[in-house]
């Protein structure tokens, strides 16, 4: 008789072990998925500036989320699924998928289909739950997403950054008819997917500013149809120069960037705030134009998750996408700190799916 234990499958992991340690990459068990769940083998997960807040900035938990660690990072995850829990139903071994912002799927948002907006789910992919940074990740079936075609490494930065971008643009979608304008701030990792996405869904003159060279360069090459060098850019210059607008995208969220969008916005206008550059908003009588509105964001729903990948599958969304080996996270977080990436970082563990 045998009586050698059965090893261990172990693989290769980015996690957090300590509130602004840095993370590290190290060896962990590979996961067994449970009821309800499958394991994925992570064909791409991209990098976020949220991987930096929480690596960087945090001291506990975030109110929003509950975050134990240690931690595997990474929430922008597609890949192949490797096995299937107990309960699994309608998914395949082999099958390429993306993972969704997980809900509740009973309170009013979840079933109004906002599952980006749950009341009671406080735990994503990379936040709270081990997310895509590793080798393997463990998936519940009702977070999946089938990709068809679409490799996994272009799939993942549309789970949250491209996601992101869209939801913000759906929100503004019904301003946007022939002869309107929207305004861009901003043109870094989410910025320059929405540019592309205004142009494949709405008939709008796309405006983009951003006070880096190369960020305008990107946001020509996504096709916009003006850019204009934010430094020192005021309410008065823009309006001379282009005029007031239906909508603005706000990627950066600052204090500069909040009072430039409300000092150049139409009225019945709309200024959707993505960026957390924590800016502060003073809402007062003539601080907007009347009938003007401003918005935050998080993330998308599974719904406009679907509607993205079939988007990106007929080739009408053009991302700028850099890809590294899952040895490289560490280098990767260094240049994000540094602004050196352009586009966005994705981190692809396997090439495929076997």
């Amino acid at each position: 008789m045998n009586t050698q234990p059965t090893p261990i499958r172990t693989m290769r992991a980015f996690r957090m072990f300590d509130w602004q340690d840095g993370g590290r990459l190290c060896k962990v068990p590979v996961p067994v998925p449970g009821h309800g769940e499958v394991r994925l083998r992570v064909g791409g997960n991209g990098l976020c500036q949220s991987d930096l807040h929480a690596l960087d900035d945090l001291c506990c938990s975030p109110p929003h989320l509950d975050v134990q660690l240690p931690m595997t990072l990474g929430h922008e995850i597609a890949g192949w699924i490797d096995a299937l829990g107990p309960g699994v139903d309608g998914w395949t071994v082999g099958q390429a998928c993306a993972v969704s912002i997980p809900g509740c799927g009973h309170c009013r948002a979840c079933i109004a289909g906002w599952n980006n907006y749950c009341s009671t789910s406080r735990r994503i992919y990379g936040g709270g739950y081990d997310g895509g940074l590793a080798e393997y990740v463990v998936i519940h079936q009702d977070c999946l997403v089938d990709i068809g075609t679409l490799e996994p490494w272009r799939a993942a930065p549309l789970t949250d950054a491209g996601l992101s971008a869209y939801h913000a643009v759906k929100r503004v979608a019904h301003l946007l008819s022939p002869g309107s304008r929207v305004l861009v701030i901003g043109v870094g990792g989410l910025g320059h997917i929405a540019i592309a996405a205004l142009g494949a869904i709405t008939a709008a003159e796309v405006i983009a500013i951003d006070t880096r060279v190369e960020a305008l360069g990107l946001a020509v090459s996504q096709g916009v149809d003006r850019v204009l060098d934010a430094t020192d850019l005021t309410p008065g210059v823009f309006l001379k120069r282009i005029g007031q607008v239906d909508a603005v995208l706000d990627f950066v969220g600052s204090g500069d960037t909040l009072r430039l969008a409300a000092g150049v916005i139409r009225p019945l206008g709309h200024i959707v705030v993505v960026g957390r550059g924590h800016g502060a908003f003073e809402l007062r009588n003539g601080s907007l134009p009347y009938g003007a509105m401003i918005s935050t964001t998080f993330g998308g729903s599974k719904a406009e998750l679907i509607e993205l990948i079939a988007l990106a599958a007929t080739g009408r969304l053009p991302i700028h996408l850099q890809r590294h080996p899952l040895d490289e996270v560490p280098q990767v977080l260094h240049k994000m700190r540094r602004g050196e990436i352009v586009g966005r970082a994705v981190i692809v563990p396997n090439e495929t799916p076997r």
